[in-house]
């Protein structure tokens, strides 16, 4: 078997060029293949991730589009309905519920630094229930003059614990009472404060964007939205489940699309191959009616042929899958360009499942492309080959 795989790297070598531009095709389309599986993959798991940080099993809104739910909860986009708190007063009276928080989020102009800064009212006392994976840098706000800072507001402006910032619009001061350590996610964007203050500068003294809710007993919440549909007409419960779903769904097709443009490159890859080691047999016909004529068997023909194949896809996809990894950080901007919605943190990482179900069917795809010219040059008369 050594003989025949030396054999058959001495025939690839013979033709240099040839082989290393083939050999370019291939990687190039393992490359987007495993790049395509991996986002796919990195884009689960950082939905799931997303939505388990948001510390809610589902939320309470105004009767409208669960994208528009989906787009509050991952994006903190500005929702024009309001829903009354007094719906509160209903969710107190059911049992099973073990916490409720009104969210209200909305833009705030900063004529000071030029922007427009998004702010997150919540109620402060049940902040650290709904993010326990929060480290914060300094307290939670204990007044409705102070604030919580995300990472990313913090660090664009440069802002420290104890520092003030001013809305002269509304003739507010807050001091910023703690800062949000990164978390790599929706969350480094916003201001935090506390529901009541985010109704007073909105002019909206019960308005909430949503509700959010968690329940006791997890296994309770689907009897518990049931009870509380006909309790409270005008209102609409999504769960997180549902946003997963929906912003999935959203997704499905983007996906399913460049899954197809990878497979067509492959196949194109795979037909580059075929004609390249086809050209080569043609060109070593005599060679191959020696070899035969020495005592070379039909099948020693096929095998080297197959060799040449096989080996040319392998080498490919393992240049692929490393062209791939390195080029991670390209890929994800690439993606988070085109894509409507895409998890925040890394989306794009090295997946060695991934990798080795890649390079598996880079040489399935490599025994494929090889069966015909091994056939064809298995078959060829060693007489009328020597004879030209």
């Amino acid at each position: 078997m050594t003989g025949f795989i030396r054999l058959a790297v001495k025939n690839l070598a013979r033709h240099r060029t040839r082989s290393i531009l083939t050999l370019f095709g291939i990687a190039a389309s393992v490359a987007v293949l495993f790049s395509i599986l991996s986002f796919n993959k990195g884009f689960d798991k950082g939905l799931s991730r997303e939505l388990a940080r948001t510390g809610i099993h589902f939320m309470v809104v105004p009767s409208g589009c669960a994208h528009e739910v989906a787009s509050l909860v991952l994006h903190g986009s500005i929702i024009p309905k309001f829903l009354d708190t007094s719906v509160m007063d209903i969710l107190k009276r059911q049992e099973g519920i073990g916490l409720m928080t009104p969210i209200l989020v909305a833009q705030l102009p900063n004529p000071e630094q030029g922007k427009i800064d998004l702010i997150y009212g919540v109620e402060m006392a049940a902040l650290r229930a709904l993010k326990p994976s929060w480290e914060i840098d300094g307290s939670v706000p204990a007044s409705d003059n102070e604030i919580l800072l995300g990472a990313e507001v913090a660090g664009h402006a440069s802002i420290k614990k104890g520092d003030s910032i001013t809305y002269p619009q509304v003739n507010t001061t807050f001091r910023v009472a703690g800062i949000v350590k990164k978390t790599g996610s929706q969350d480094d964007a916003f201001i935090y404060m506390s529901i009541s203050k985010a109704q007073e500068l909105l002019k909206k003294p019960s308005g909430a964007t949503a509700i959010g809710v968690k329940v006791e007993k997890p296994e309770a919440m689907a009897a518990i939205i049931d009870q509380l549909n006909e309790k409270v007409p005008g209102i609409q419960i999504i769960t997180m489940n549902q946003v997963m779903n929906s912003i999935g769904n959203l997704a499905a097709s983007a996906k399913v699309l460049s899954l197809s443009i990878a497979l067509i490159a492959i196949f194109i890859s795979a037909v580059g191959v075929m004609n390249s080691i086809l050209m080569a047999v043609f060109e070593r016909t005599q060679e191959i009616g020696m070899m035969r004529a020495i005592g070379a068997s039909r099948g020693d023909i096929f095998r080297i042929v197959l060799l040449e194949t096989t080996g040319l896809t392998l080498v490919g996809g393992i240049i692929g899958v490393v062209m791939a990894g390195i080029g991670n950080d390209i890929i994800e901007t690439f993606v988070r360009a085109f894509m409507p919605y895409v998890p925040s943190g890394d989306v794009v990482s090295f997946e060695p499942a991934l990798a080795a179900a890649s390079l598996a069917f880079t040489v399935i795809i490599g025994l494929l492309s090889g069966i015909y010219p091994a056939w064809k040059a298995s078959t060829i008369n060693p007489i009328e080959a020597i004879k030209g």
